[in-house]
């Protein structure tokens, strides 16, 4: 297994924002031949709104409409995005904590304390023991995801982020977005389970 290297953090200073001249695509993000028009800096995105201004997006919205395959109306809220994005292609490390290495269930702590202050079970069983159960068709943007990787026991967790994706620290990719719907995945699904504060903004499994 070949570690990623680890996603150096962002600069601080206001993100570059664009407009989009043309029209959203019903099955793409944005339409492939449209051209992008950079704006001055605007505000920053409040955490309740997809859109900061009508027409305006974040690089960091852009980066998620193209990694969940979603129209950028229907991404999940900016700030679990913001609480997620530092992580990616973080390598996987069993007990790990950091951006040396992270394993599943530190990588669903940490995000979830970053986004709302929650604090979660350290390791993936106490999670999935901890919250209320969601039945299949009714999971929700930011409800948990168990699976059974290996032996009979729940061994892996992440955090559904609508049409049907969800993101974890995968033991051979590191921090990543999945499809619940590959082989691997779907076979392997134990449940959902809601942490309490999260609200939903999609009703999840196509």
């Amino acid at each position: 297994m070949d570690p990623l290297p680890i996603k150096q953090d962002e600069p601080k200073s206001q993100p570059t924002r664009w407009m989009l001249k043309g029209t959203l695509n019903a099955n793409k993000s944005i339409v492939s031949n449209e051209k992008l028009i950079e704006l001055p800096p605007a505000t920053s995105i409040p955490a309740s709104s997809s859109f900061s201004k009508e027409g305006e997006v974040s690089a960091l919205q852009m980066k998620f409409s193209v990694l969940l395959e979603q129209e950028l109306m229907a991404l999940p809220d900016p700030k679990l995005l913001a609480a997620i994005d530092p992580w990616m292609g973080v390598r996987y490390r069993s007990g790990g904590n950091s951006s040396q290495g992270i394993d599943c269930s530190a990588f669903t702590a940490s995000v979830l304390s970053s986004y709302a202050g929650i604090q979660l079970p350290r390791t993936c069983r106490e999670q999935y023991q901890q919250y209320p159960k969601v039945e299949k068709d009714e999971i929700q943007i930011g409800d948990l995801l168990f699976f059974r990787t290996r032996g009979r026991t729940v061994s892996h967790v992440g955090i559904y982020l609508g049409n049907n994706k969800f993101v974890h620290a995968s033991s051979s990719n590191g921090v990543m977005v999945s499809s619940r719907s590959e082989p691997y995945f779907s076979s392997r699904f134990v449940g959902a389970r809601r942490v309490p504060i999260l609200s939903a903004t999609e009703s999840a499994f196509d």
